[in-house]
């Protein structure tokens, strides 16, 4: 689920709390209904150390996803277009900033999405050569960062691939709570 919502938000170039927020919801969502207080004290540590790894693992996944889709799409059919910045908006986490950036195409028609960065790289006003999906579906991307697509398309799958491998074993090995016996 985190990897899921990571990747939507990816492609429609939502802020990075979007995918945050996933994990958080699909962690929670895990040990509410899956690691009960009950199954985790009758796992062993060889299960609670896999579960604990799957859930590493899954956040590598939902990270993955937050650059791998988007970067992907335009690597494969993105095309060039000079886009002028048209608003920068700020988004204050405390001790971490995130600065997104609207574009427009010079014949002031909107780009979809937003690029966002956490640092402020691009002043309102200033024109910068961006890869935008002909479909307009996915938001734009500069080509600078689209270069680094091949290493999320490989970091991507094995990060995914071991969540699910993971969880498979730590669920395959759970201990189930033993049956309460009853005296006639």
């Amino acid at each position: 689920m985190p990897g899921l919502i990571a990747a939507v938000g990816d492609l429609a170039g939502w802020p990075s709390w979007v995918a945050i927020a996933g994990l958080v919801a699909a962690e929670l969502t895990v040990c509410l209904l899956v690691w009960t207080p009950s199954v985790w004290t009758a796992a062993s540590l060889a299960v609670k150390t896999l579960a604990v790894a799957a859930g590493i693992a899954s956040f590598f996944w939902m990270i993955t996803m937050t650059q791998a889709p988007r970067l992907t799409v335009l690597a494969l059919r993105g095309e060039p277009v000079i886009a002028e910045v048209v608003e920068h908006d700020v988004i204050d986490y405390g001790r971490h900033e995130e600065h997104c950036y609207r574009l427009q195409r010079a014949n002031a028609v909107a780009i979809p999405g937003r690029i966002c960065r956490s640092r402020d790289e691009l002043t309102k006003g200033r024109t910068v050569t961006v890869l935008v999906d002909p479909g307009g579906l996915i938001a734009a991307e500069t080509p600078a960062e689209v270069a680094h697509a091949p290493f999320w398309q490989t970091l991507a799958p094995i990060s995914l691939t071991a969540t699910l491998i993971l969880c498979w074993i730590s669920g395959g090995i759970t201990a189930s709570p033993p049956a309460q016996r009853q005296n006639y």
